[in-house]
């Protein structure tokens, strides 16, 4: 049964009970209270007429047939306009597992029969005004998560005092968080790129620990491996006592405004044409770079460049093509730039390289932090030699050279001004001299470095002449003093200088990448010498090989060993390559695999000059080495300096623990050779026992078997 219900003017209510009397009377007391009332005689017509009619409050009896209240309940709770309805569960159960069940399945309010019907008219306006606030809470709730959503932004805190921390379902999403069910700190932290999570972490934790405010920007990586730009900010919750109780945070999406800030940076200082710097972001990184050289004492170039006969080419095939050619000769640049950093450092890092246009078709480069002149003397040629060839225009095949004017901080000078305009002055004395060339300020300059590129153009020809041979210096057993290797060193017995030692031309062979056909060559006679002493019956030894030079995994090596061995049928124990840590800190990812292969084959490992680089204890762990060879400069000073001594004992202890063999460079007195042994080095080498001599002389040494 049901009253007859007008236009909904009045707050509905539902009253499902299997009793007739009770019905009228709930009905009656609820008309009484301002309410209009349906009925339903059991749980199953009840949440028929809840589907249909969505009323604001229910009395809903428990026990009953077919399907009781605490089923209905539940049912009615599972559709989406049931969620926040208010619900009194009336009962004649008078038990508490009643009541928390009744709690469990979604009530609101429980009453026992027998009924105060004043007092019940009065809870059902209370309850019906509790929902309606309840309501309303949740549409802000909403509305506010769809604002959030509108504006990216997510909301996040972490209690202080009982360590919990809580995120927003808009948080979650824009952090990629969403298949996870709980998040924590760690999690929230989780989406940080690398390089930047250290830094936010102790952003927040430091605000934690200071009850500070904080505001940081940061990239996250989302799960699909989407790369977004955030902005997290928050400000410390004090309790009324002045406590702090919470850390209240705000995430925002600022990807699109951080897009926009690029594309103002853009224009603002990078040249529209080519994409690289314009003048005024030069001059600024020019200004800075001259403050930072003055204070660490380095130095720099600037590369000005102006290209030969533009504007014939401008003339002949427009504008247009012009442009295109500009874009080209940019990329020329940036590629010049690249493949010289592989050389002239020994970790390429383009961050302190910059290329601008400064209008037209004059360029600039700006080379920080360069060892030495040469340096930018070999960006210079390669820049020369990629512009050689010619470049496809829109079926136009154009060609272009350059010509180049260098000037060098401090020697050129030490403010903005006086640099570019030596550096001016310097590409015009290229024009004068034929153009595609490049040209040093100062005269001395030029002579120098075309010295080095004339050693750089004989060391080629050295290889093909075979002007280049191999000393040996013995290796010892400390124990019986016993030979039992040899590292070959390279000479260089030049026709006109004379002998020329590795330190005046390894370097030179580097940069060029001729150390690639020196490593061969080293690596193919120290072999071939192995097998002729075994040949006329003297004691087989190992040779340690030096591998050096830059990119290592570049080279080939291990064809190189292979071919060599073969062709000397020569055993892999009898050889052993000694690396550097110069090699270690290019390319950790390749050189370990070809460190690796190298093991394959069964040869040893050695690490030279153990001690005189920067990360040398972690290479211990890192890379497959079988020895370490103490650097000469801690032998020599060991009797009279006690740090030295302390770092040697160090060494061999260590180096022996991880089960490596321990070489002593430098030897060169008995007092040295005595301290080594007593500290259990394995080996030993130095003019104690002989310098490095000849092939013949060291057959000699071999003969004699000790030292």
């Amino acid at each position: 049964m049901a009253y007859n219900i007008p236009l909904r003017n009045k707050p509905l209510v539902l009253v499902v009970d299997d009793d007739l009397s009770l019905r009228l009377a709930m009905g009656a007391a609820m008309v009484k209270a301002g309410f209009d009332v349906i009925e339903a005689q059991n749980g199953r017509e009840g949440l028929a007429l809840f589907q249909s009619n969505t009323p604001d409050l229910i009395l809903l009896d428990v026990m009953m047939p077919e399907m009781d209240g605490f089923e209905t309940c539940t049912a009615i709770r599972k559709l989406p306009e049931g969620k926040h309805t208010q619900i009194l569960m009336v009962t004649g159960l008078d038990d508490i597992q009643s009541t928390e069940r009744a709690f469990e399945v979604g009530a609101n309010d429980f009453v026992s029969k027998p009924l105060n019907w004043v007092m019940l008219g009065h809870r059902g306006k209370y309850m019906l005004r509790a929902g309606q606030a309840f309501q309303k809470l949740n549409k802000n709730e909403r509305r506010l998560a769809k604002t959030q959503e509108l504006a990216q932004l997510g909301n996040w805190d972490f209690d202080l005092i009982n360590s919990t921390f809580h995120c927003s379902p808009e948080a979650r999403r824009l952090l990629g968080l969403i298949d996870v069910n709980h998040v924590t700190y760690k999690n929230f932290l989780a989406p940080v790129i690398a390089q930047e999570r250290g830094q936010v972490k102790e952003t927040i934790d430091t605000a934690i620990k200071t009850k500070t405010p904080f505001s940081i920007n940061y990239r996250i990586i989302l799960p699909d491996g989407t790369l977004r730009h955030v902005l997290n900010r928050g400000e410390i919750w004090f309790n009324a006592n002045g406590k702090a109780e919470t850390i209240l945070g705000a995430i925002q999406d600022v990807t699109q405004l951080k897009r926009a800030e690029e594309e103002i940076r853009m224009l603002a200082f990078y040249d529209g044409l080519t994409g690289l710097a314009n003048r005024m972001l030069f001059m600024d990184r020019l200004e800075q770079e001259i403050i930072k050289s003055k204070r660490h004492k380095k130095n720099f170039a600037l590369l000005f460049l102006d290209l030969d006969q533009f504007k014939r080419i401008n003339d002949t095939f427009g504008h247009h093509i012009g442009d295109l050619l500009l874009k080209s000769v940019a990329e020329t640049l940036r590629e010049g730039v690249r493949r010289s950093d592989t050389v002239t450092k020994p970790v390429p890092d383009h961050s302190d390289t910059l290329i601008a246009r400064l209008g037209g078709d004059e360029f600039i480069i700006l080379l920080a932090d360069i060892s030495e002149p040469e340096n930018a003397a070999i960006v210079a040629r390669r820049i020369l030699h990629e512009m050689r060839n010619p470049y496809d225009l829109e079926g136009h095949e154009v060609s272009v050279s350059t010509s180049i004017g260098i000037s060098v901080f401090p020697a050129d000078g030490e403010d903005i001004e006086v640099l570019l305009q030596h550096a001016d002055s310097a590409m015009y004395h290229a024009k004068d001299t034929g153009k595609n060339n490049y040209q040093f300020y100062k005269e001395s300059l030029n002579a120098a470095v075309q010295e080095r590129f004339s050693l750089e153009h004989d060391i080629k020809y050295g290889l093909k002449r075979n002007e280049f041979i191999l000393y040996y210096q013995p290796q010892i057993d400390l124990s019986t003093r016993k030979i039992v290797g040899a590292e070959a060193l390279i000479r260089w017995l030049h026709p006109q200088k004379g002998m020329i030692p590795p330190d005046k031309f390894i370097s030179i062979a580097e940069e060029s990448g001729l150390i690639i056909d020196i490593n061969k060559w080293v690596i193919q006679t120290a072999c071939k010498q192995n097998t002729i002493w075994r040949e006329n019956g003297l004691n087989p030894i190992r040779i340690a090989v030096n591998l050096s030079g830059y990119q290592l995994a570049s080279q080939n090596i291990i064809q190189i060993i292979k071919e060599a061995l073969q062709d000397g049928n020569l055993d892999a124990k009898h050889l052993e390559v000694e690396i550097t840590e110069n090699i270690l800190m290019q390319d950790t990812e390749d050189t370990v695999r070809v460190l690796k292969q190298l093991k394959d084959l069964s040869l040893r490992i050695a690490l030279d000059d153990f001690g005189t680089g920067y990360s040398s204890l972690s290479y211990l762990t890192s890379f497959p080495v079988d020895i370490i060879k103490i650097d000469r400069s801690f032998v020599m000073g060991c009797t009279k300096l006690t740090n030295n001594l302390v770092i040697i004992k160090a060494i061999i202890a260590m180096g022996h623990s991880l089960g490596m063999k321990i070489v002593a460079e430098g030897i060169e007195t008995e007092e040295q050779l005595e301290l080594l042994k007593g500290f259990s080095a394995d080996e030993g080498q130095g003019y104690y026992f002989s310098p490095p001599v000849s092939q013949e002389e060291f057959a000699n040494l071999l003969k004699k078997g000790t030292l």
